[in-house]
């Protein structure tokens, strides 16, 4: 079984091996990047919602159980640092890991949100890379 299923059998699949994959919600304002990770997370067996600013994933969360969020920092409404910062405390103590963009050069204050448990990946980065972390985090 790949690492990247979960353990929930879907609907009608009791006397199958069958498994739903794990949910990834990626929060960024660009279209390009979201399709290109879109596609080739989907390749990859993922499951993956989309949002396109921190106030639009803030409101997707309410009902929404991601196994991985994947935020840019600089975007409209509500950045990713703001975004971080009012989800950290649940998704932390659920386990989700909250991964973050950006193509800032190293700031002070990265160094606080990694603490706090944010993973920074820098822009541009290797897609196949990002996968395999997202697999680190995911693998049962």
């Amino acid at each position: 079984m790949s690492a990247i299923m979960s353990g929930i059998a879907s609907p009608g699949c009791a006397a199958k091996r069958c498994f739903m994959p794990k949910t990834i919600f990626i929060i960024d304002d660009d279209v390009s990047l979201q399709t290109v990770l879109e596609i080739t997370l989907k390749q990859a067996g993922y499951h993956v919602e989309l949002a396109s600013d921190g106030e639009e994933g803030l409101e997707r969360l309410e009902s929404l159980q991601p196994d991985v969020v994947i935020s840019d920092v600089m975007m409209p409404h509500v950045d990713g640092v703001q975004f971080f910062r009012q989800i950290q405390e649940r998704l932390s103590y659920e386990g989700v890991p909250i991964i973050i963009m950006t193509a800032l050069d190293r700031k002070p204050w990265f160094a606080d949100l990694e603490a706090e448990g944010a993973v920074i990946v820098h822009k541009p980065f290797n897609v196949e890379r990002l996968v395999a972390l997202i697999d680190m985090y995911v693998s049962d």
